[in-house]
C-alpha cells in the first residue's frame, strides 16, 4: 500500500518494527542523541524537487533515518552531476543529504570501502561509517548506479547522530580477556544439540581481532538505542568456536555478543585435524583413491558449490579471489551430528555431507564475503535462509542425492519423506478464536495421525510442590480420564508425565514449555506409553490455560502429499535421520512460513531464531521459484534460474550485515528492477558453463517478487506477536498524577551508600559475599551514579564450592512519614538472568520487619515476572518471589525506566509520625547472570500536603 505525503514523494508503508512511514510534520535531522531524531521535511522536499523519477524510501525504525532510497528505471536520485565519476556522483549524493541518513558531514563520517562494477554495467559504492576515526560496527551505505551514470538507489544503515567520548578505559589486551572469559564461560551452544545438553567448555581460545569501534545497542533488531565504546574480539579456536564479543570499553560488561561459525577451485580435505600431517587430499590427488565416502562427499559437493557460484554469477570462491576450499570431516571439536562453517574451514560429522548440507555451509562463507549477515535475529535468519537456498539450489541441479521422486506438493502439505519427523499441530476447536499452536512432537509413543485426538483438556494438579508438573499421579485423575491432559514441563522426564497421565485415562497430553520460546522435540524412551504427546510453548501454554475450563482441542499430524524430496534440506544426511528443514512448508519441521505463523521464534536463544526464523525467506524463495497460492496471494513461479540471480544480486549488491526482513524485499525488488531484459547464465555445477538459451527478468517476474514479499510477510511487525517489550516502559507518568508532590526524601547516590545499611547472605560454600556498590559507568548512556546489586557470570550452581547462590540488601536510612497520600519512585535498569535472578522491594514500618511491597502497590512499572520456584530448582533465596528479572525482550541489555508505588496499598497501616526503611533486595542463583540491577534517584513524594520532614530529619530520626 502507497501513500503520497503532503510533500509530494511516496513512500513504502511498513508497518513493522523495521520501519516508519513518513508522513505530515517530522522533526528536524542532525540534533544530537539528547535532541529530537528524525528526517527532516526540508530534505526530502529539496529531494523530490531535484530528483528525476517516482522516488520510493524505507526509514528504519530503530534509527528513523533512511534506510533504502530508489527510483524506478530510468530515474536519477542525482540528476545534476551526470559526467561525475561513479564515486564522485555518490559522494556528492551524500553530502548533499547527509541529513537523510542521520550524519552531518560525509566527507568525515563516511570511507570509501569498495567501487565495482558488475556483469550488467552497474556500479556499486559502498561507504563505511567512521567516528573520530573509529569505525562504526555494522554503519555501512551503498549507492547504486546503472549503466547510464544514473543514480538508482542508496541504501545500508549508519548511526545517526554519535557523540561519544572515544577515550577507552580498558586497554586491548583487557578488553580480549574479557570476551575469553565470557566464551569460557557461556560456550556457544549448537544447532542440533540434545534437549537440555550442556555445551562443552572451549579449548585453545585466543583473540584473533581487537577493534576498538562505535557500538548502536539495538541496531541489529533496528529498535532505539544508545550509543556505546566498545572493543569487538573476535574469539576464537580455529575449529568450531569463532564468537564475535562486544565489550563495553569503560566498564567492561559484555554488551553483546554473537556467532561466526555458521552451521565453505582448490580443495584440500583434511581428517579429523586441521594440519599438514592430517590431509588426505588436495586438488590433482587421484579421485576417488581411499577417500572414504563421506569425504568424497566433501570433495565433489565442494566443487559443485564453486562451479555453481562461478558459473552463474562469476565469483571465483568465496572471496571472490579464488581462496582455496578447506574441509575438515570428522573433525571431533564439533558437538555431531553437526557441520559448519568457522571463518576458515567448512566442518563436518560422520554423516553429515549431503550435497545440500556442502552447499549450505559453502554458502556460509559467501555470504560471509559479500554482505556478510551478522548472526542475530533476522539478519541472522537471513544469512541461514541464504546458505539453505544455495544448498537446495546446487541439490535440484547437480543431479546427485535423493531427488527422485521430485515433483511439486499442494500448498500446505508436507512430504511423507520425512512423516516420522513432521510436527504435529493443535488445532483448538473451543474456543476457536486461539486458532492453531505450533507443537512439537515426542521421540516416545505413537505418532499422531492425520484425525488426530479430539477431546477437552484437563490441567493436571498433584498438589504437590509445583502442582501442574505432572511428575506424580493427579488427584483429579477422573476428570482427566478421557480427555486430554495439560502439564507443564519441569522437574522430571518428559516420559514419566506421559505414563503418569496415561495410568488415569487420558487420551494425550500436551506438555507446556517452561523456556521461552517455541517447543522442542522431547526425548525420551519408554514402549509402555501408548498415547500421543506434544510440547506446545510458554505462550501457547498460558493462553490455552486462561480458556479453561471448556478448553477442547484436537492434536493431530499435518497432512502429507505424495514422497517429494523437493525442498527438503538435509535429507541426504544419514545422520540427521531425515530432513531438518522444509523450505516449501516450513512449518512441518517446526519452523514459520510467515512472519505471524505461530511458530516464528521470539525468544533470545539461537541468536534470536536464526535457524527457525529462516523458515520465512526460504518459504519465499520456494514460493518464488515454484508459484502457488498462499496467505491470500497468487504467486506467479519464476523458476529457479531467474530467482537465484535475483538472491545473490540482492545479497551482493544491496544487503548490508545489518539488512532485516524489510531490506531483504527492498532489495530483491530492487534487483528485478536492475535485471529486467538482461540474459541470465544459466546454472549447473559442472566443471564446464551449462549452455543453451539465456532467460531474462520480466516485470511481471518483479510483480511476483511484489506478491511473495506480501505472502511470506517480509514486512510484517513481529513485535506484537512476540510481545517485544521492554521490562520498564519509559514516560514515567508524574507521581502524584494531578496533585503537587512535596520531596520528604530523595537519594541520588552520588556520594556513594552513605547512610544505607547493606547485608548479604548466601545459601551456600560458594557465596562470594557481595554487596550493593556504587556505579558510574551506568548501561544505555545514562549519566551520573547509581547504586549496583551484581549479577556476575559466575558460579556452577552445583550446591558446592562453586555455587554463588545468595541475596544482597540495600536499607535505606529511616524516614518519617508525615501522613496524607505517599509515594515512593525510584529510577532502575534490570538486565539478569530471566527468572533465576532479580530484585525486589521491601518496607519496614517503626523497625518491625520487612514486608514484600506487592505488585499491586505500584502504581507504574510494577514487578515484570515470579521468579522461579525453589521446587523448580531454583537456589535464589528470592525464589518463587515476584520481582524485576530478566532483559529487554530480543536484547541481552535493558532500558531505564521509573516505579512508582503508593505506601498506603502496600498493607501496611501508616500512621503520622511512623518510620519507615526501604530495603532492595538483588539475590541470584547458583550460576550464570548477566549484568544487574541498577537503582537510581530513590525518592518518597508527599501527594497535596507539604513536606514536614527533610532529607536531612530523615537521616537523623
Amino acid at each position: 500500500m502507497k501513500r503520497p505525503t503532503r510533500l509530494g514523494v511516496t513512500f513504502v508503508m511498513l508497518a513493522t518494527m523495521f520501519g516508519l512511514v513518513i508522513g505530515g510534520s517530522l522533526p528536524a535531522s542532525g540534533q544530537s542523541n539528547g535532541g529530537s531524531k528524525g528526517v527532516g521535511p526540508a530534505s526530502l522536499q529539496r529531494l523530490r524537487r531535484d530528483a528525476i523519477g517516482d522516488v520510493k524510501m524505507r526509514v528504519d525504525r530503530g534509527t528513523r533515518y533512511v534506510g533504502f532510497a530508489r527510483v524506478a528505471s530510468g530515474g536519477d536520485l542525482f540528476p545534476g552531476s551526470r559526467s561525475a565519476t561513479p564515486q564522485g556522483k555518490a559522494r556528492g549524493f551524500l553530502a548533499g543529504y547527509a541529513g537523510l541518513f542521520g550524519i552531518r558531514d560525509a566527507s568525515a563520517e563516511l570511507r570509501l570501502v569498495s567501487a565495482t562494477t558488475d556483469a550488467q554495467g552497474f556500479t556499486h559504492v559502498s561507504f563505511a561509517q567512521t567516528y573520530k576515526g573509529l569505525p562504526v560496527f555494522a554503519g555501512l551505505v551503498r549507492a547504486h548506479l546503472d549503466r547510464g551514470n544514473r543514480l538508482t538507489a542508496v541504501n545500508g544503515t549508519l548511526v545517526p547522530n554519535v557523540e561519544l567520548n572515544t577515550d577507552a578505559r580498558l586497554s586491548p589486551a583487557q578488553a580480549a580477556q574479557k570476551a575469553i572469559a565470557d566464551v569460557l564461560a557461556r560456550p556457544p551452544a549448537t544447532e542440533e544439540s540434545a534437549d537440555g545438553a550442556a555445551a562443552a567448555a572451549p579449548t585453545g581460545l585466543r583473540a584473533a581481532s581487537i577493534t576498538l569501534e562505535v557500538y548502536r545497542m539495538g541496531l541489529v533488531r533496528n529498535v532505539p538505542g544508545s550509543n556505546q565504546l566498545v572493543y569487538e574480539v573476535e574469539v576464537t579456536n580455529g575449529a568450531d568456536v569463532r564468537e564475535f564479543v562486544f565489550v563495553h570499553a569503560n566498564a567492561g560488561k559484555i554488551v553483546n555478543r554473537y556467532s561466526g561459525v555458521h552451521n565453505d577451485l582448490f580443495r584440500r580435505v583434511f581428517e579429523a585435524n586441521f594440519d599438514p600431517d592430517s590431509q588426505v587430499w588436495e586438488e590433482g590427488d587421484p579421485f576417488p583413491g581411499a577417500l572414504t565416502e563421506d569425504q568424497q562427499n566433501i570433495v565433489t559437493f565442494s566443487g559443485h558449490s564453486y562451479h555453481f557460484f562461478s558459473h552463474a554469477f562469476g565469483r571465483d570462491s568465496y572471496d571472490g579471489e579464488g581462496a582455496e576450499m578447506q574441509t575438515v570431516n570428522n573433525d571431533p571439536r564439533i558437538n555431531c551430528p553437526n557441520a559448519n562453517w568457522n571463518g576458515i574451514t567448512t566442518n563436518y560429522c560422520t554423516g553429515v555431507t549431503g550435497d545440500d548440507t556442502v552447499a549450505h555451509e559453502w554458502g556460509h562463507a559467501y555470504t560471509e564475503y559479500t554482505h556478510n549477515l551478522i548472526y542475530q535475529w533476522q539478519s541472522g535468519a537471513l544469512n541461514e535462509s541464504y546458505s539453505d537456498i544455495w544448498g537446495d539450489v546446487v541439490d535440484l541441479i547437480n543431479g546427485a542425492g535423493a531427488d527422485t521422486p521430485g515433483g511439486n506438493r499442494a500448498v500446505g502439505t508436507c512430504s511423507s519423506q520425512t512423516s516420522h519427523k513432521n510436527w504435529p499441530t493443535v488445532i483448538v476447536n473451543q474456543p476457536a478464536s486461539l486458532g492453531r499452536c505450533a507443537a512439537a512432537p515426542a521421540a516416545f509413543g505413537p505418532a499422531l495421525t492425520t484425525a488426530g485426538v479430539t477431546d477437552a483438556v484437563v490441567l493436571a494438579s498433584d498438589g504437590k510442590g509445583s502442582p501442574t508438573d505432572g511428575c506424580t499421579n493427579p488427584n483429579n485423575g477422573q476428570a482427566i480420564a478421557g480427555n486430554i491432559a495439560l502439564v507443564d514441563r519441569g522437574t522430571c522426564t518428559f516420559t514419566a508425565k506421559v505414563a503418569n497421565m496415561q495410568k488415569v485415562g487420558a487420551t494425550g497430553v500436551m506438555i507446556v514449555n517452561n523456556i521461552i520460546g517455541g517447543p522442542t522435540i522431547m526425548p525420551g524412551v519408554d514402549p509402555s506409553i501408548t498415547i500421543p504427546s506434544v510440547m506446545i510453548s510458554t505462550t501457547a501454554g498460558a493462553s490455552l490455560k486462561q480458556a479453561l475450563p471448556g478448553l477442547n482441542v484436537t492434536m493431530r499430524a499435518r497432512a502429507t502429499s505424495g514422497s517429494s524430496f523437493r525442498w527438503l534440506s538435509g535429507e541426504d544426511d544419514p545422520a540427521f535421520n531425515g530432513a531438518i528443514r522444509d523450505m516449501w512448508d516450513p512449518t512441518c519441521l517446526g519452523d514459520p512460513g510467515k512472519v505471524t505463523d505461530q511458530e516464528y521464534f521470539c525468544a533470545g536463544d539461537d541468536n534470536g531464531g536464526v535457524h527457525s526464523n529462516s523458515g520465512v525467506p526460504n518459504h519465499g524463495f520456494a514460493l518464488l521459484v515454484d508459484g502457488g497460492t498462499y496467505n491470500g496471494q497468487t504467486v506467479a513461479g519464476i523458476g529457479l534460474t531467474k530467482a537465484a540471480h535475483l538472491y545473490w544480486r540482492a545479497g551482493s549488491v544491496y544487503q548490508t550485515p545489518s539488512s532485516d526482513f524489510p531490506d531483504h524485499a527492498d532489495s530483491l525488488l530492487a534487483s528485478c528492477n536492475d535485471l529486467v531484459g538482461v540474459r541470465l547464465p544459466n546454472l549447473g555445477t559442472g566443471s564446464t558453463p551449462p549452455g543453451g538459451p539465456r532467460q531474462a527478468i520480466t516485470s511481471a517476474d518483479c510483480a511476483a517478487v511484489g506478491a511473495m514479499t506480501a505472502a511470506v510477510e517480509l514486512r510484517t511487525d513481529p513485535t506484537t506477536q512476540c510481545n517485544f517489550r521492554p521490562i520498564l516502559e519509559g514516560d514515567a507518568p508524574p507521581v502524584c498524577g494531578g496533585q503537587a508532590a512535596d520531596v520528604l526524601y530523595t537519594e541520588d547516590f552520588e556520594t556513594g551508600l552513605d547512610g544505607w545499611t547493606l547485608t548479604n547472605q548466601g545459601v551456600f560454600a560458594g557465596w562470594p559475599g557481595l554487596d550493593w556498590t556504587t556505579d558510574s559507568s551506568l548501561p544505555a548512556g545514562e549519566a551520573g551514579s547509581a547504586a549496583f546489586g551484581a549479577d556476575p557470570d559466575i558460579g556452577d550452581c552445583g550446591a558446592g564450592t562453586d555455587d554463588v547462590s545468595g541475596v544482597m540488601r540495600m536499607e535505606s536510612p529511616p524516614v518519617t512519614l508525615p501522613g496524607g497520600t505517599m509515594r515512593l519512585s525510584f529510577d532502575h535498569y534490570i538486565a539478569t538472568e530471566q527468572g533465576w535472578d532479580g530484585g525486589n522491594v521491601s518496607m519496614s514500618v517503626n523497625g518491625r520487619a520487612y514486608a514484600l511491597i506487592p505488585a499491586s502497590a505500584f502504581l507504574f512499572n510494577p514487578y515484570n515476572a515470579t521468579l522461579q520456584t525453589a521446587a523448580a530448582g531454583n537456589t535464589n533465596p528470592l525464589a518463587g518471589q515476584p520481582g524485576f528479572t530478566g532483559t529487554d525482550a530480543g536484547e541481552l541489555v535493558s532500558s531505564w525506566g521509573t516505579s512508582i508505588i503508593d505506601l498506603g496499598a502496600t498493607g501496611a497501616r501508616l500512621r503520622p509520625g511512623d518510620t519507615v526503611r526501604f530495603r532492595f533486595d538483588m539475590g541470584m542463583d547458583g550460576c550464570t547472570g548477566i549484568d544487574g540491577w541498577y537503582v537510581d534517584d530513590v525518592t518518597v513524594s508527599v501527594c497535596g500536603t507539604p513536606a514536614v520532614a527533610s532529607k536531612e530529619d530523615a537521616a537523623s530520626a
